[in-house]
């Protein structure tokens, strides 16, 4: 993550800033690990938003499994 905050401010819901300055993917509303190798389950209504982030990023460190 390079903290450009970008998947924040494009799936709210899914990414999240933490102190540090980098963007950590959440889930129900929390953080989810240290951000390596962290997964969380995509609800189906921000899987757009999600892949918009997933292009966006600077750092290209967002990734989507099925």
């Amino acid at each position: 993550c390079t903290g450009d905050g970008i998947c924040t401010e494009i799936c709210p819901r899914v990414f999240a800033m933490a102190d540090d300055g980098l963007a950590y993917v959440k889930q129900d509303g929390v953080m989810l690990g240290n951000g390596v190798n962290a997964l969380a389950e995509v609800d189906p209504a921000d899987l757009d938003a999600v892949n918009e982030a997933i292009s966006e990023c600077p750092g290209e460190c967002i990734f989507l499994h099925d």
